[in-house]
């Protein structure tokens, strides 16, 4: 697995999201929450990528983030990830009973500290196990669940004892320049919308290898200075709605309508014309209601139309 693979695994972890009438509807936090709180027992030698203890130690990690971004109803349980990330097809848990090893069919207690254990696995235990490569992982957790929010743990970027400065960047440069986030954010926008756009409905998508689809991911703030992966700050847009709204001339508001700039129109041709009676039509959004766009991001793109 290459780490571009990783951080795409990641994006796409199964999280749920809270039904509409718990308040706000949003992704469980639970399961990256456990995998920072992993993350930290590694950099502190206290967990391998082959062998994660379930314990207080890490029940209080996961505690320190938790409290920075629960919302309503959350509940600190870091059993449930504990045993559920199972079902992301990178991590095996299991107990450790009677000289026997099980597999973990339920979920474990404060009891079964010292007898359950976790370990990553189908590839994935080859990239966490590199503390700079861990590292960039953490910080695409962040930046796709918690943007905006103080949870990574600084560590020095550091090489392994087996190579140089110079080959550990070497391999990092190889899985290009953004490690695979920007890949990682554009399926996960896809999936949420459907791979339609979000301004003319426009669906094409070719049934060949890799699913060709004509749709872009567009951020609604920018991942330049703000550094923020999370489906609320996407949305899903033909190539040419793409390009009218990095150009400042198309952008979706708080009313969830689209707004164009006054610069356009519809008498000069027959594209200004169909930019234009994009006016005050409802952005199409995706079926979750937790994944609509955050209003921060729409005031942003609205404020930033050209006069």
């Amino acid at each position: 697995m290459t780490l571009a693979e990783a951080i795409s695994s990641l994006y796409a972890l199964r999280t749920g999201t809270t039904p509409v009438e718990e308040g706000a509807p949003h992704e469980r936090p639970h399961k990256p929450l456990l995998l920072l709180a992993v993350f930290d027992l590694m950099d502190d030698g206290l967990a391998t990528a082959e062998r994660v203890p379930w314990s207080q130690a890490l029940r209080n990690r996961f505690a320190a983030r938790f409290l920075q971004v629960r919302k309503h109803n959350d509940q600190n349980t870091p059993e449930n990830p504990f045993r559920y990330l199972q079902n992301d097809g990178f991590w095996e848990a299991w107990i450790e009973e009677d000289g026997r090893t099980l597999p973990l069919q339920g979920t474990p207690l404060v009891g079964h500290m010292g007898t359950v254990f976790a370990r990553f696995c189908g590839g994935l235990e080859e990239v966490v196990a590199v503390p700079e490569w861990r590292a960039v992982l953490r910080e695409s957790l962040t930046a796709r669940f918690f943007p905006g929010v103080n949870v990574v743990k600084e560590i020095p970027w550091r090489a392994s004892a087996e190579e140089t400065a110079e080959e550990t960047a070497e391999k990092v440069a190889e899985e290009g320049p953004e490690f695979g986030r920007s890949a990682a954010f554009r399926r996960t926008i896809l999936d949420i919308y459907d791979h339609q756009c979000a301004a003319c409905g426009l669906r094409i998508r070719l049934p060949v290898a890799n699913q060709v689809s004509f749709i872009d991911a567009a951020h609604l703030l920018p991942w330049t200075g703000f550094r923020n992966d999370h489906p609320t700050n996407g949305v899903a847009l033909c190539k040419n709605h793409h390009w009218a709204m990095d150009r400042e001339i198309l952008a979706p508001g708080p009313d969830l309508r689209w707004h164009v700039s006054a610069l356009v129109d519809g008498r000069r041709s027959n594209g200004e014309k169909e930019l234009a009676e994009l006016a005050g039509k409802s952005v199409l959004l995706p079926k979750d209601p937790a994944f609509h766009p955050h209003e921060a991001g729409l005031v942003w793109r609205v404020g930033r139309l050209v006069a």
